[in-house]
């Protein structure tokens, strides 16, 4: 674990920030090329990732003093800018970045479901390299566990060293990383094979719903919003949500949408 990757002079190069800067890059990229590649504007897609970095931060700010820490911050509100001190929410932007979307493409009267499937198969990237932030951070930490694949963070500067206690808990970054790359194997197949448009947004709903729900029952940090005697997360109620509108949509837009061969 490294929260800080390197110093620029007296400047910390924090390692989340860095790992997912690069993760936007690549995936925006991605996605222009898959557009390219389809006969779609690829500019949009370069619109898409400067949407998704600008809103993503925003709202994964929002997500997590609303969720996780919201007395914290009435009690001394300019620490809402203190974005050094960390505290996102990969929900918060994955929720902002789609709705900047949607006003965009509202906005340049652009096939909505057919730019949402590209789009969609460049998220698993950026999915995988936030993910890499969060252990390199200590956050989004697991259980304790005595698996031979488990983890112990040592580094005292970190959130996860004082709630654990240095014990050895459920990698459950790694989890997610691995998770995001048989994710992109489904969205991409998805995608090859899509018999209309919205298809792979669909996909990803209904992959992610149900990969993340299970994995949260291994997450290990509490302040992230539990409910129900701390039976269910915050981020499981949203991957309900996103399963179940995979499904909607899907039954909706296979009758709605023209069947194409790419």
């Amino acid at each position: 674990m490294r929260p800080v990757l390197f110093h620029l002079g007296s400047l910390d190069v924090p390692s989340f920030f860095l790992a997912v800067t690069v993760g936007a890059l690549l995936a925006t990229f991605f996605g222009a090329r898959v557009a390219r590649k389809e006969g779609a504007d690829e500019i949009a897609m370069l619109d898409f990732g400067i949407i998704a970095i600008i809103a993503g931060v925003i709202g994964a700010r929002i997500f997590h003093i609303m969720v996780e820490e919201p007395m914290y911050y009435i009690d001394k509100p300019i620490r809402v800018f203190y974005f050094w001190q960390g505290g996102f929410v990969s929900l918060g932007a994955y929720i902002a970045s789609l709705t900047g979307w949607l006003i965009y493409m509202k906005v340049k009267g652009l096939e909505k479901w057919r730019y949402l499937d590209i789009a969609v198969t460049a998220v698993p990237i950026i999915i995988f390299f936030v993910r890499i932030g969060c252990l390199l951070a200590g956050c989004c930490w697991g259980k304790p566990c005595d698996l031979p694949w488990a983890i112990t963070f040592h580094n005292a500067s970190s959130v996860v060293y004082s709630k654990v206690n240095n014990l050895p808990v459920h990698p459950t970054q790694v989890y997610n990383m691995i998770n995001a790359l048989i994710m992109w194997g489904v969205v991409w197949f998805s995608y090859k094979h899509r018999k209309f448009y919205g298809q792979v947004l669909c996909t990803f709903f209904i992959y992610y719903g149900i990969t993340r729900f299970f994995i949260e029952f291994l997450r290990g940090d509490a302040d992230r919003g539990l409910y129900f005697n701390n039976m269910v997360s915050t981020g499981q109620i949203v991957m309900i949500l996103s399963f179940l509108t995979g499904i909607v949509l899907w039954l909706i837009l296979r009758k709605k949408e023209k069947i194409f061969v790419l």
